[in-house]
């Protein structure tokens, strides 16, 4: 009998919404995530990243086993032997350097309570070096503290008092879809919503206007605005008389500027400084939320201070509907004692926005083992480069998380973690005061544990194993006892979201906890820290939260060819460049080649583009962003990499036309013509079985790349295009260009060279291991990709070598694999092309598609072997894309 249930839970993932969630279970298995409409704030909002989700827990590419790296790759292992060697390994490196020796790298991907015995394990364990600033909001944090004594969000509830709302470098839209409905019912109700933002995000659609100042220049929007309120004698005289230090001295501040000369620092007309100041003295009261963006430069206390200084001018500070509402302490309700810090001395910590350089400049001790939980710092923290140095340079390096992305590849130990849907914990937010419940809808995928078990099992394995031993239950008991002293209830937190203690108005009584007790304006301001752009690198590099992604929580598959980068049409017109075509973009640091999206309207200065795209996946911008920390609060200026955008280098294999023929739209080019792209070259695909016509000759093209498919390659009536298709890869040949045939292309390759293709009467299929020949290991394309990984084989036809030709690889059951012939002619009977999204479907395709063809072998191939396959699926496909990557690039340099 089947069975259906209702779970309610909480999203866990590094966005402020934490909005509550129904998930739908059919026969244990997941099915659904939808919002949940009886939370209190969320009420049944979910954004795109909740749907998708569900495909994530079940993601071909997720592991689900813990992995050990053995000779260079990885294998399967089983937990006590992972757990260990990790407590081995731990031991080891403490009794011969000291504990600060190990570095714990926790980051944000998920933000519940049980995270913070993370910590605990190991400063039970003696305390370890740690991080100190952040990648993200720390600049704004300290920045407010500053001046409010203690940053403190109106509840967002009471943003409906709201007659205005300035949504000032925050995307709703994309990254906070609770706060839509807010917005959209102000505007109902006659009010006005701006956006400041340097690039017209998706909240514009939410927004009356939409101003963009430069990057950085927000600082001097905020100052003209407050000008033009003094001017108009608008300003709060009370609240500056009686509530305000430093007046004075900001005064004195905006008196060495003019208005325009403002506007002209800021990157606006008069008239739009003038339409924030308006809509400020006009919309009372206004609420004002700040964005992630405005803290990601070096100087960016300046702009948050300024913007603060503003809503203190108006008197939009401890009014209901206003205030300057940025963040909330996602750790606040619980009890943070149970961190530990009480049990060490003071140990090491790194300063996160610098981690490769503070990793590698470590001594005394250096760092020699790296622990990740929740984390991909090699997509994600500044200076790829650096951070890839240090992490190779680690001796042993632990890596929990879902997929082998960046990060995996520096890892030792692979630890296969839950998602939150698996798991049982307690949530609170950054963007609002409720703690929701996390509850199992599913069990755990695979072998996969919760980073609380990883952290409990790993504890039994050393002397303080006693203090560890609690449940998840007695846990978060524990940890929660701040929310149960506010009237939350343990039994009631399984089933409801919760509401803080916290003020939905902060500041009301005009009382700030500062040292005089009063609101503290900025007193100290040098323009010159924010200066005019570099004529050499005019761009600044905006890297924003995507809308259908969580920072690099995504999967190889997920990738495009290359990152898009965003340039304005002016400034692409006068760079000669084009839309739609590869580009180099360049900083002091380094160079990545990305696709152009030429548009109207966008700011002359900026280049802007999407962040968290894997470097291995050809993304990873964080090749080009400075590492450096901001002056207030240790946060990461990732916007003040400066670049330049130019033409992709006519020397190589860039703008080289590739043809690409396709048989079938379930053989596609995958990852050979994705990474053709990612360096440049130009594939043009035509699909002959579509009805597209081939070309008539090489003409206009460098190389020819030639697909697998059903089809029979000795079979002309089926497939009347395969002899102009054989004179074409004759042709290629003759004029010296290369060609490379893949499964169907390869026997057609041989065909077409005068070898002979014949059915085998049986079905090679799965991940085969393969050897090279003398002559494959000396070859020119296949010698630089070695070593071999096992290779996903499909195909119950195959051929003997053409005359000339020259075998590379052979197979055991099937031993034309790959040959040459020809001047630079490439068969490969294995599909190196394969992503996971591609095999998954063969998968199915052959277990449960109705093709005729296949019935004969599926009793060959029982359940047993297919659930090996896709235990072992994220590492198979990794490999092989490795390899693949390398095959390309060096077939590629032929041309």
């Amino acid at each position: 009998m089947s069975s259906k249930k209702t779970v309610i839970t909480t999203c866990t993932r590094d966005c402020p919404n934490a909005c509550g969630l129904l998930a739908t279970v059919e026969d244990g298995r997941l099915t659904g995530l939808a919002g949940n409409p009886d939370h209190p704030l969320t009420r049944g909002v979910a954004c795109v990243k909740a749907a998708r989700y569900v495909k994530r827990v079940y993601n071909p590419e997720r592991v689900t086993h813990p992995m050990l790296r053995r000779g260079g790759r990885w294998v399967r292992a089983g937990w006590d032997e992972v757990l260990d060697l990790v407590a081995e390994r731990l031991k080891t490196f403490a009794s011969e350097s000291g504990t600060e020796s190990i570095l714990y790298y926790q980051g944000y991907g998920e933000r519940t309570a049980l995270k913070l015995l993370n910590k605990y394990f190991f400063n039970l364990f003696g305390g370890v070096t740690t991080l100190r600033g952040s990648l993200c909001g720390g600049t704004g944090q300290a920045s407010q503290n500053l001046d409010l004594g203690q940053r403190i969000s109106h509840d967002p509830l009471d943003h409906s008092h709201s007659q205005a709302m300035i949504l000032w470098a925050r995307n709703p839209v994309s990254t906070n879809i609770s706060l839509t409905a807010i917005a959209r019912d102000i505007r109902g109700r006659g009010g006005s919503v701006l956006l400041i933002d340097p690039v017209r995000s998706k909240s514009a659609v939410l927004a009356d206007h939409h101003i963009a100042p430069r990057p950085g220049g927000d600082v001097f929007l905020a100052m003209a605005a407050a000008k033009l309120v003094l001017a108009a004698g608008a300003e709060d005289r009370e609240f500056l008389a009686r509530h305000a230090v430093g007046v004075e001295a900001y005064l004195d501040i905006l008196s060495g500027f003019s208005v325009d000369d403002l506007c002209r620092r800021a990157g606006v007309s008069r008239g739009e400084a003038e339409l924030l100041a308006e809509t400020l003295m006009a919309r009372k009261p206004a609420s004002i939320l700040l964005g992630w963006g405005l803290h990601r430069h070096e100087y960016a206390h300046y702009g948050i201070r300024a913007i603060d200084a503003l809503a203190a001018i108006c008197g939009n500070l401890g009014v209901p509907g206003g205030g300057v509402s940025q963040g909330f302490e996602e750790y606040g309700p619980y009890d943070q004692r149970l961190w530990g810090d009480d049990l060490n001395p003071p140990r090491r910590t790194l300063l996160l926005p610098v981690i490769g350089r503070e990793i590698l400049a470590a001594t005394d001790p250096p760092i020699r083992m790296i622990y990740v939980t929740a984390a991909n710092p090699l997509c994600m923290a500044p200076n790829t480069a650096a951070v890839a140095e240090a992490f190779g340079k680690a001796e042993f390096v632990v890596y929990s998380g879902h997929t082998m992305d960046d990060t995996s590849d520096f890892a030792h130990v692979f630890l296969p973690a839950t998602t939150f849907l698996e798991e049982t914990d307690v949530m609170a937010s950054y963007g609002h005061n409720y703690v929701g419940p996390v509850n199992p809808a599913i069990a755990p995928v695979g072998q996969c544990k919760s980073e609380f078990r990883m952290f409990y099992e790993l504890a039994a394995r050393f002397p303080f194993a006693d203090r560890f031993r609690k449940s998840e239950e007695q846990w978060l008991r524990e940890l929660c006892a701040p929310v149960w002293e506010q009237g939350g209830d343990p039994d009631t937190l399984t089933k409801e979201a919760f509401r803080l203690d916290a003020p939905m108005v902060p500041y009301a009584d005009k009382v700030f906890p500062t040292p005089s007790g009063k609101f503290q304006f900025l007193t100290d301001f040098d323009p010159s820290h924010i200066p005019d752009p570099d004529p050499d690198y005019p761009y600044r590099l905006l890297t924003i939260a995507p809308h259908g992604y969580i920072c690099s929580e995504r999967t190889m598959a997920d990738h495009e060819p290359l990152p898009v980068v965003r340039l304005a049409a002016s400034e692409a017109a006068r760079r000669g460049l084009e839309h739609g075509r590869p580009v180099m973009v360049k900083s002091p640091l380094g160079q990545a080649m990305a696709t152009l999206r030429v548009e109207e309207g966008l700011r002359p200065d900026v280049l802007a583009a999407d962040r968290g795209g894997w470097t291995k996946a050809g993304h990873g911008l964080n090749r080009l962003t400075r590492d450096l920390a901001s002056r207030v609060g240790n946060g990461t200026p990732y916007y003040e990499t400066a670049v330049t955008v130019c033409p992709v280098p006519k020397d190589g294999p860039a703008g080289r036309r590739i043809l690409v023929v396709q048989h079938s739209d379930r053989a596609p080019g995958g990852d050979f013509v994705k990474g053709l792209a990612r360096l440049g070259a130009l594939p043009i695909t035509v699909a002959p079985a579509r009805g597209d016509a081939l070309p008539a000759s090489p003409e206009g093209f460098d190389a020819l790349v030639v697909l697998g498919g059903p089809q029979h390659a000795y079979d002309d009536a089926a497939s009347p295009h395969f002899p102009a298709l054989l004179d074409l890869m004759r042709a290629f040949d003759a004029a010296r260009r290369p060609v490379a045939g893949i499964c169907l292309g390869a026997q057609l390759l041989a065909r077409a060279h005068g070898g002979r293709t014949w059915p085998m009467g049986r079905l090679e299929f799965g991940f085969t291991a393969l050897a090279a020949t003398a002559a494959g290991k000396a070859d020119p394309v296949l010698g630089a990709a070695l070593p071999l990984p096992r290779l996903m084989e499909f195909h119950e036809d195959s051929f003997d070598l053409p005359p000339g030709a020259v075998p590379l690889v052979t197979g055991q059951d099937c031993p034309s694999q790959c040959f040459r012939v020809g001047a630079a002619s490439y068969g490969f009977q294995f599909h190196l092309e394969v992503d996971s999204v591609i095999v998954s479907d063969w998968i199915k395709l052959f277990r449960k598609g109705d093709m005729d063809t296949y019935a004969p072998y599926r009793e060959v191939y029982g359940e047993t072997y297919f659930a090996e396959l896709g235990a072992d699926l994220p590492v198979l496909v990794a490999e092989s894309q490795e390899f693949c990557r390398r095959v390309v690039r060096t077939w590629l340099a032929l041309t």
